[in-house]
């Protein structure tokens, strides 16, 4: 810099200004006679109680006297009394300069500079050590010395007379103070102070008022380069002195923080500089721009190269150490000297403000004060455990330590056994407190400022001295040691130019081990490199010199062999989150480096290294698993690309490594992290990770279409569970014991985790394993873990682990009980939150998994758990207890909140389980068919003119179900027929039942006609067979063995009877009748023999004929009573309770019914959320400009079009059944009539996705989620409507609620009903009742955005406050109630996922949104990388999640069964038609529209 200026060192080193005619004599003649002058002159100074002006009138008085207090300045000091009257009459004169006093001379307040500077020469006297002095008298010494700077250094700011050459002799008279002072080595002896101790007295002191007054030189009278270069030459001899780190550091703090205020404005991050210890009164107000921009460039380099402070062999190679030795005794070499000690110190602290420099660029926000106390508590409390370390031994072997050098701190254990480690500290260190304010944390890091400057710039200042000082003492390799090399030796003692931060320091003096005595200075520059490469902007170029030392550097900070240094490894990692996700050239390299690392601290709840002091174990941990979800992607990303090892010569084997090769280590690593980890957010953040690892390895294999065997046999005819009665009674047992039941891992193999199969069983077997040993206390954890278990459980794997399936269940269960069976003492809103998220994973694990329960023990389980949640207790607490049954039991569930997940599992059970999804697909869970629908297609006349056909009833307080009794289009049989809409908590079903006597067999399906008609007379058999004549006798044949008693002749026979002979004549004309009929009936009946066989058969006349069959039924009476419904206790209220009965007639006179049935068909069975996308082009800042992105495919990136298409699928508005992303729209279908088709725009870039005509679409059992793209019509429209007063569907003036188009009847006789309005689509659902009650609450309106950008560091400035209203989903006003007026959603409860494409082909993610314990919700975390496979996937699954816990914080959500509950209930309030029973059946057995 200085190299064409001549330095002034050495005419300030020999300048004899500072000698008297004096010194010519004998000392007693000078000693007395300036003891005699001085003496008189002292006595009329301004201090004295009589002034009077001097009588020094000519030049050459005051010239001879001068000449004798230069003497008197320099005498012993036994003489101390005369040296301060020297001080005193000098400080005196100096006030010419300001304000001249009464006894300065005349001449020097004509001519004050001239004068001045003399007195600085001699001034320079006092400051010279004396040899041989009591500590007593060095201490006077000190003070007046400290008197003389106050004096020189109140004229310089005061005085406006000072010319240039006063300057610059004030300047050098400075400089040789502090060279007087500091140049020669500090040291001490056992006596006490020694004669040299006046530097430790003076060095902060006269350094200050060096710095101090040279800032203020450049202000007013900018220094000559001979001077700079005289400065930064000097500053070599002090180097060995801490304060000069000090006060060179606190003017680069002073002038870095007016640098960054004209160069980055007033709101760029601010250094702050406290006033308080003067440090903000460095700068002075009036200094230029340029002036600020000079001086700090050249205080930058004052001290030259910091990083030569950690080789004490060139410090100690200075003229005062050399002749320290040769004449010392006792030192040998001047590396041997003891101040030297404190170079470790000095260097640390040179780094760590170069370090604050740096941050200040990248917009860090920092306090110089706090820093400043942080890096001496740190270097304290890191001297300690030094102090401590060389007890316990040296880390190395003696044959590799160096010789020669015994007073070298020897460097911590690094690689002690814990166990170790912990029993000698707590006997000799006292560990760092947790809490210590100032303790550096990941969550509290601000953040970077988004218009600092480019990481070339930076590293262009400070990169030669960041890069020296991370490899400051290291052994380097052989392979990297160049012999034929010309090497650069940083001599400070030679002039040589400016090294540039692209060469590399690799002497050979200092390579034969490494020196881990300077590595908190060398942590600090490390870390100080990873802040400053993470801070890599999206496009922004960086050197490959630069790339490659930094690459070259942290290879070597990240061993973790002998070599090992603990603060630089933890200091590395810990600044290196963003290292492998903000698009660095060639970062690849480092990764089996990191892993090494990673697996050094992530597999050991306690490092088996000293980290570094200020950086907490868990944090250390939490950047490694950060580091970790950076990686988890690389092995099937990259595959087969190879890595080649920089510390490993060509030649060795290992010298390259491939990406897959690291995916057993990577996947064995994050399982094992999550094995020991016991912080919760640590925890979560490995959830995460994974179900990414799980998801992306199962759809890399579905990809490649290889379907892996499993290596046991998981049949479903195997799958059992422990039947015995342990595993009932061990759930609630402890968590030690839980962990030694028969719940345990699969047997490990040793490529168990190679295969989505593999790790799908270790991944549920781990998660339910701390589930319930470790975090089944902790909210936020548990729910993370049943998050992970939803989503394994959607994961498809071929074939699927049925085994593990079923164990899964079994512990998700068991945790359910566990949380039951808690005291009520622990019972609280968080317990029961992880009891209802329990019960919800349960729900998609038996729906995703049906066979599951085809397993008789599996089912059981199931339905216990079932029947615990509903009731509070089981009915068999062990195997061998007697059932209780229903009613004996008492209905004491833990919540209600508990209860409802519990019926919404028996009802899915029952409804999905199986049949999942519907017919009419997952848009809908409901049947599509309402009562409009339905009497398109009603048979018959007898519909009623005014009212409605159906007959509506209320079953046991929940169901309501309409009959209608006229058959539909499509059935033909006069059979008695019902068609039955039942509306219950759980959705709407439509059924046709009718009452048939002979099944419906299979040859009789196509002929509906043949199971009704006549079957006619069975034709006659030709064969007749053989006739019996055979008598009929109204007797048996034994009756005429009988022998006859006299009873039996009792009565007389009538031919006895008969007597005479008119009688008898009467007897023989009856017999003779007798024999006449009958042969009448003989003849009769032979002639209609002869007629029947000439007549044909069968003889319509006479033959037997059904009756006519009924057309009329009254089917709503036979369905109730046929089911059980229709008896006089159904009728009767309930005694003691304000329940009405349990079947109940509604008023279908009163049109408000069909008003509220729709609205309660509005209300839908799942929960419903909504997530907006929006890209981003690089720069853009402006909503308008954000939303006319996706207008057209062309201005997108091509990943994006994919990535919409992975969230869902498109479905059309008018006919989507299901949620549209606004509540005007959605479970409503346009009537084929009124549906008209329309043109969708093609070629966008996602905006025909805004909801106008289609959204994209998801769902499963338990939610559907709208994803919808603002397009600039949407916005402009919200820019209009800025209220929402209008209807958010411009296009559309009604929307008819009717069947779908592919519910067609095959009837072509129809009866077609006029269609009544339904009204404007402010009707929307979930409004007022038209009594002003307030509706049942939907819970939060949770706001998620996902946000693709261009450009990563837009996310800072995403218009989130401007584009909040356009997300309007018509919920707003639903959320709240009628005392809770809705407030203006703020920006901060917006969730937001940025996804930003990296170069690689991965995805860096970044969540933005509240941080509370229930909304970190997983799969994705925030700086996660993800493959293209998974990213569609884990975005929904992270968004549901968000919106789930949010619902489980709001006291204001309920649960969709439990709003349509609550419906149905009001809807029997308002329209209950009271009546007894002798009423009630006469209106059923009448026609509707008639009673």
């Amino acid at each position: 810099m200085y190299s064409d200026w001549t330095s002034l060192r050495d005419e300030i080193q020999f300048n004899k200004a500072n000698l008297s005619v004096l010194n010519k004599f004998p000392e007693a003649v000078g000693k007395d006679v300036a003891c005699s002058v001085v003496k008189h002159i002292a006595t009329n100074l301004s201090i004295s109680n009589s002034c009077e002006p001097s009588n020094l009138v000519t030049d050459a008085e005051v010239k001879w006297t001068m000449e004798v207090l230069c003497y008197g300045l320099g005498l012993p000091l036994d003489q101390i009394d005369t040296i301060k009257d020297c001080v005193s009459v000098y400080c005196e004169w100096l006030s010419a300069l300001t304000s001249p006093k009464l006894p300065v001379p005349k001449p020097i307040t004509d001519e004050p500079n001239p004068y001045a500077q003399m007195m600085l020469h001699h001034l320079l006297n006092l400051f010279v050590p004396r040899v041989g002095a009591v500590a007593d008298l060095v201490k006077r010494q000190a003070l007046l010395c400290h008197r003389v700077l106050r004096t020189i250094e109140s004229v310089a700011k005061e005085s406006a007379l000072l010319s240039r050459d006063t300057w610059e002799t004030l300047l050098k008279f400075l400089l040789a103070a502090n060279n007087s002072l500091l140049s020669p080595p500090t040291e001490k002896e056992d006596t006490g102070l020694s004669s040299y101790d006046i530097g430790d007295h003076l060095c902060e002191r006269v350094l200050s008022v060096l710095f101090e007054l040279w800032l203020l030189a450049c202000q007013k009278c900018f220094p000559s380069p001979s001077l700079w270069k005289t400065f930064r030459k000097m500053c070599i001899y002090w180097r060995h002195h801490e304060a000069l780190i000090t006060q060179w550091h606190r003017v680069n703090h002073a002038l870095t923080a007016r640098l960054l205020k004209f160069m980055y404005g007033p709101d760029y991050p601010e250094l702050v500089i406290s006033e308080n210890d003067e440090g903000g009164l460095l700068v002075p107000v009036e200094m230029s721009n340029d002036c600020i921009a000079q001086s700090w460039f050249r205080f930058l380099h004052i001290t030259q190269n910091p990083v030569d402070l950690a080789k004490p062999e060139l410090i100690s190679q200075t003229p005062m150490f050399l002749k320290l030795a040769l004449e010392s005794e006792d030192v040998i070499d001047p590396r041997q000297h003891e101040c030297l000690l404190k170079l470790p110190q000095i260097f640390y602290k040179a780094m760590r403000g170069i370090s604050i420099m740096v941050n200040a660029f990248l917009g860090i926000s920092q306090d110089v004060k706090e820093e400043n106390i942080l890096t001496s508590m740190s270097f304290i409390s890191s001297g300690l455990s030094s102090r401590q370390s060389t007890t316990l031994g040296p880390s190395t072997p003696p044959g590799q330590r160096k010789l020669g050098r015994p007073w070298v701190p020897l460097p911590a254990p690094l690689t002690q056994r814990v166990k170790s480690n912990t029993t000698i500290s707590s006997k000799t260190s006292v560990p760092m407190p947790q809490c210590l304010p100032g303790l550096l944390s990941l969550d509290s890091r601000p953040p970077l400022a988004p218009n600092r400057p480019k990481c070339n710039s930076i590293l262009h200042l400070f990169g030669a001295w960041l890069f020296d000082a991370a490899l400051a003492n290291v052994k380097i390799l052989p392979v990297h040691r160049n012999e034929g090399q010309t090497y650069r030796r940083t001599n400070s003692l030679i002039d040589q130019s400016r090294p540039t931060s692209l060469s590399i320091d690799t002497s050979p003096e200092k390579k034969s081990m490494s020196d881990n005595t300077y590595e908190s200075g060398r942590a600090e520059a490390c870390g100080t490199l990873c802040r400053l490469f993470c801070a890599h902007k999206t496009g922004e170029d960086i050197l490959p010199a630069y790339y490659s030392r930094f690459y070259f550097a942290l290879c070597y900070g990240l061993q973790v062999d002998d070599n090992i240094s603990g603060p630089v490894l933890s200091n590395i990692l810990f600044n290196s989150c963003d290292l492998l996700r903000v698009d660095l050239a060639g970062v690849q390299i480092l990764v089996p480096h990191i892993l090494n690392a990673l697996e050094l601290v992530l597999k050991d709840q306690t490092p088996k290294f000293r980290l570094c002091e200020l950086l907490p174990s868990v944090e250390l941990r939490k950047a490694c698993v950060h580091l970790l979800l950076s990686m988890l992607c690389l092995p099937l990303h990259f595959r087969d690309l190879e890595i080649k090892d920089i510390l490993t010569p060509e030649a060795t084997p290992e010298h390259s490594v491939s990406f897959i090769s690291l995916k057993q280590r990577i996947t064995d690593l994050l399982l094992w992290a999550l094995q020991i980890e016991n912080d919760n957010t640590n925890t979560q953040m490995l959830l995460g990770g994974l179900m990414l690892l799980v998801q992306d390895m199962a759809l890399c294999e579905e990809a490649e279409q290889t379907t892996i065997q499993p290596q046991h046999d998981t049949s479903d005819h195997q799958v059992h569970a422990d039947t015995s009665e342990d595993s009932v009674a061990s759930n609630q047992s402890s968590e030690s014991s839980y962990a030694e039941s028969g719940y345990h891992r699969l047997p490990a193999h040793s490529n168990e985790n190679d295969t989505a199969y593999g790790l799908f069983g270790q991944a549920t077997s781990l998660v339910c394993n701390r589930l319930m040993a470790s975090w089944k206390q902790e909210l936020s954890t548990a729910l993370a873990a049943m998050e992970l278990l939803s989503g394994l459980a959607k994961v498809k794997i071929a074939p699927a682990n049925m085994l593990m399936c079923k164990r899964t269940v079994k512990w998700i269960c068991d945790f359910i009980v566990y949380q039951c069976s808690r005291p009520a003492q622990f019972h609280s809103k968080d317990l029961h939150s992880m009891i209802v998220a329990a019960f919800k994973c349960l729900t998609l694990w038996l729906v995703e998994h049906s066979r599951l329960l085809y397993d008789k023990e599996c089912l059981h389980n199931v339905l216990e758990v079932v029947e615990l949640g509903i009731s509070g207790s089981k009915s068999q607490n062990k195997a061998s207890d007697p059932p209780k049954f229903k009613g004996d039991k008492d209905f004491q569930p833990a919540s209600m909140r508990v209860k409802d997940a519990a019926e919404a599992v028996l009802t899915c059970i029952i409804d999905q389980v199986g049949a999942f999804p519907p017919p009419c697909g997952p848009e809908s869970l409901f049947s599509l068919l309402d009562e409009k629908s339905l009497l398109k297609y009603a048979k018959g006349t007898g519909l009623p003119e005014n009212g409605s056909p159906f007959r509506y009833f209320v079953l046991e307080n929940s169901i309501i179900i309409g009959l209608l009794e006229q058959p539909l289009g499509n059935y033909e049989d006069p059979l008695p027929t019902v068609t039955a809409l039942i509306r219950g908590p759980f959705g709407r079903h439509a059924w046709t039942m009718q009452l048939r006597h002979s099944p419906r067999t299979g040859h009789r399906l196509s002929s509906s006609k043949s199971l009704l008609s006549d079957p006619g007379r069975p034709l006659p058999m030709d064969t007749l067979g053989v006739k019996h004549g055979v008598k009929h006798r109204h007797f048996p044949d034994s009756v005429d063995k009988v022998q006859q008693t006299m009873a039996d002749k009792s009565i007389p026979s009538l031919d006895s009877l008969v007597t005479d002979t008119k009688t008898q004549s009467e007897l023989e004309k009856l017999r003779h009748l007798i024999e006449q009929q009958t042969q009448y009936e003989v003849n009769i009946s032979r002639r209609n023999q002869v007629e029947d066989a000439r007549r044909p058969f069968p003889n319509q006349a006479t033959e037997c004929k059904p009756p006519k069959m009924c057309q009329e039924f009254q089917t709503a009476r036979l369905f109730l009573s046929h089911y059980g419904f229709l008896s006089l206790e159904a009728l009767k209220e309930p005694s003691n309770s304000s329940l009405p009965p349990s079947l109940v007639m509604l008023d279908t006179s009163n049109s408000n019914l069909f008003s509220d049935l729709e609205l309660l068909d509005s209300i839908p069975s799942r929960d419903s959320d909504t997530v907006h996308v929006f890209y981003v082009k690089a720069g853009q800042k402006l909503p308008q400009s954000i939303v006319e992105n996706m207008s057209s495919r062309q201005t997108v990136q091509p990943q994006f079009i994919e990535f919409l298409h992975s969230l869902g699928w498109p479905v059309d508005i008018g006919k989507h059944a299901g949620w549209t992303g606004h509540v005007s729209t959605s479970w409503r279908i346009m009537d084929q009539e009124d549906a008209s088709e329309e043109v969708y725009p093609r070629g966008t870039g996602g905006s025909v996705y805004d909801g106008r005509q289609q959204v994209l679409y998801w769902a499963d059992v338990m939610s559907e989620i709208a994803f919808v793209v603002p397009s600039s019509e949407s916005y402009n429209r919200y820019l209009a409507d800025p209220n929402g007063e209008k209807s958010p569907q411009l296009s559309r003036s009604s929307v008819i609620l009717t069947k779908p188009r592919s519910l067609t009847f095959e009837s072509q006789d129809k009866l077609r009903v006029d269609r009544e309005p339904t009204g404007s689509l402010s009707d929307v659902p979930m409004m007022r009742s038209r009594r002003g009650r307030q509706t049942n609450l939907m819970g939060p309106d949770t706001k998620v955005f996902v946000v693709w950008l261009e450009s990563y560091e837009d996310h800072e400035n995403f218009p989130v406050g401007e584009l909040l209203g356009a997300t309007r989903t018509g919920l707003e006003q639903y959320t709240t109630s009628v005392s809770m007026p809705l407030p203006r959603q703020p920006e901060k409860d917006v969730f937001i996922i940025f996804i930003h494409a990296l170069q690689n082909g991965l995805f860096r993610i970044h969540m933005q949104g509240q941080t509370g314990k229930l909304t970190m919700a997983i799969p994705l975390v925030h700086g996660m990388v993800v493959s293209r496979r998974c990213l569609g996937n884990l975005v929904r699954q992270t968004a549901i999640n968000i919106c789930k816990r949010k619902r489980l914080e709001s006291e204001l959500y309920q649960p969709p069964h439990v709003r349509r509950k609550q419906k149905i209930q009001d809807v029997l309030k308002n329209y209950n038609m009271k009546m007894e029973a002798p009423d009630f059946y006469t209106a059923l057995f009448q026609d509707v529209g008639k009673e």
